[in-house]
């Protein structure tokens, strides 16, 4: 089994585009294809119609589906248990974006660590478009997001909520100073964008965009500005009076989903795992 060529048709299939598959691989748009165009091959199967703008899958291709994501299942449960120490019993691995391992999962480790000493804990760091592939080809055992899609293969829980406030360098700004001065767009979510659209209205100006909530932290404290950021990563800045909330700007509420694969909604240590990831987000609001 080439894993490589599966995982590729399986990016291709969910995106539809050869571009954007390569993208989310790190490999080029030749590479891809020439990756399917073997893996076709070698099945005996055209698996995609291509066409200008994008790709769909044949008969073939579809029936190819459930068999590729199983065959990742499987090789990604094989990976696990061969690596697994002589002194581990269990092995889970964890995927999130950095802000959400900054706010509360860093605390879940330690304390997971200390309820279930002999698991061995694979904490991983994913953009939020690469969550989602990896936990349906099963190389993690629990993603922890912002926006968890209503799939059918999914069993999600909500976790808790974490407020998003705008915070700025300077005392006493309103929300048009501050969104006119050096305001750092932070990409939290199509609810978030949904939600300052309703706010504010049109495109918010914004002098840089990011999709990770420290880098936007760190421009503001050295060089001045304002963002909206999780309540729990600017409390002790806003304590100290190194940030100032934003007064009159209203406070966007994220809701936070720890996401699995169904079928697995009666495995026990899953569950007290999640439980304790929403008790150490909810210690830290």
């Amino acid at each position: 089994m080439d894993v490589d060529l599966i995982r590729t048709f399986i990016q291709v299939a969910k995106t539809r585009h050869f571009r954007k598959a390569a993208e989310q691989l790190f490999l080029t748009q030749s590479a891809v294809s020439a990756r399917i165009k073997l893996l076709e091959e070698r099945l005996g199967a055209k698996l995609f119609e291509r066409s200008k703008h994008q790709v769909s899958l044949t008969t073939a291709g579809v029936r190819f589906m459930t068999h590729a994501e199983n065959l990742m299942a499987s090789w990604a449960l094989a990976c696990q248990e061969v690596r697994l120490p002589e002194s581990a019993t269990s092995a889970l691995v964890v995927g999130a974006t950095d802000t959400l391992w900054n706010i509360f999962l860093t605390d879940w480790i330690i304390e997971n660590s200390a309820i279930f000493p002999q698991m061995m804990i694979h904490s991983e760091l994913h953009t939020a478009d690469s969550l989602m592939p990896s936990l349906l080809d099963g190389s993690l055992d629990i993603a922890v997001m912002f926006d968890a899609p209503a799939l059918p293969r999914l069993h999600v829980e909500e976790l808790g909520d974490i407020p998003l406030i705008m915070v700025a360098n300077r005392e006493g700004l309103s929300p048009e100073e501050a969104l006119a001065s050096r305001f750092v767009d932070v990409d939290w979510g199509e609810t978030f964008a949904v939600a300052m659209q309703q706010h504010y209205g049109g495109e918010v100006p914004a002098l840089l965009h990011t999709s990770v909530g420290k880098v936007a932290l760190e421009v503001i404290l050295k060089s001045g500005g304002a963002a909206y950021l999780p309540q729990p990563m600017v409390a002790s800045h806003l304590s100290g009076r190194t940030l100032f909330p934003v007064a009159g700007s209203p406070v966007i509420v994220r809701p936070v989903y720890a996401a699995r694969l169904s079928g697995k909604e009666n495995d026990e240590t899953l569950n007290s795992t999640v439980a304790l990831m929403r008790s150490c987000l909810n210690s830290r609001l």
